[in-house]
């Protein structure tokens, strides 16, 4: 049965792609060892399962890219994964002359965020798009939640920065249970649901200094339930968080 979104379209979310002449090797509903656990030996072969579209020339190709595409065919993420090559000694599986199975040799890094492919399939399933999508999701889940935001944000071409207007930045602290959930909260509160305003120090430095680049503060912060969220952070990262803030001229204004 052919994967269907929320509309009755087909949804081929996953893409390997040849990045140098742009051929599309094959479209595919899932793939399977790409996404790991960090304490997971990275497979041998990544295989791509629901295979509806296979193109010619898919045996090898030096510099591939597997890309994520939403129901219109738009780019929403992508990784590259250098060289592959499919696995000559498996003839991939068959059901109804169709290919329902290719595994491939690969030769790249594997992303340690395992939930991050079914993520990948929600987004491009083409569902509403909701506030606080992040914080009902299992909170194991949230890392990996979080590196799609990154990862989508940037392959869409968006700066670290802020792009909502307004002058005040709303952050629930009662919804943070631990830093991958304190930058989901905060990119949301940013830049709207599936926004990304950093995922470490660093990165948040970067995204405040590029939406202060006019000399003034980039937004007034209102940090609700700080006490609850100090809890879930520890008193070092609340701090360290508060330090860069003030650093970067945004004035903040905490509750409970």
């Amino acid at each position: 049965m052919e994967a269907k979104d929320a509309n009755g379209s087909e949804n081929l979310p996953f893409r390997l792609v040849d990045k140098q002449s742009q051929t599309v090797l094959l479209t595919a509903e899932d793939i399977l060892g790409f996404f790991v656990a960090p304490d997971q030996t990275p497979p041998d072969l990544v295989t791509f399962t629901g295979v509806q579209h296979l193109g010619t020339g898919r045996g090898k190709t030096e510099e591939a890219e597997l890309q994520v595409v939403d129901r219109h065919g738009d780019r929403i993420g992508a990784y590259y994964l250098g060289r592959v090559r499919a696995a000559r000694s498996r003839t991939p599986d068959m059901n109804d002359e169709r290919i329902t199975e290719v595994p491939y040799d690969f030769f790249g890094f594997t992303e340690e965020f395992p939930e991050a492919g079914r993520i990948w399939k929600r987004w491009a399933g083409g569902g509403p798009v909701e506030s606080g999508e992040w914080a009902r999701v299992p909170a194991d889940w949230q890392e990996s939640w979080l590196h799609v935001v990154q990862t989508s944000w940037f392959t869409t071409g968006r700066r670290a920065t802020r792009y909502r207007g307004g002058g005040t930045v709303v952050l629930d602290g009662s919804l943070i249970t631990g830093r991958d959930a304190f930058y989901c909260a905060l990119g949301e509160a940013a830049n709207g649901p599936r926004g990304y305003f950093g995922s470490n120090l660093d990165a948040l430095f970067d995204c405040l200094r590029t939406a202060r680049a006019d000399g003034t503060a980039p937004f007034d912060l209102v940090w609700r339930e700080q006490a609850a969220s100090r809890a879930a952070l520890g008193a070092d990262f609340t701090g360290a968080v508060l330090a860069l803030l003030a650093q970067c001229g945004v004035p903040v204004r905490t509750t409970g």
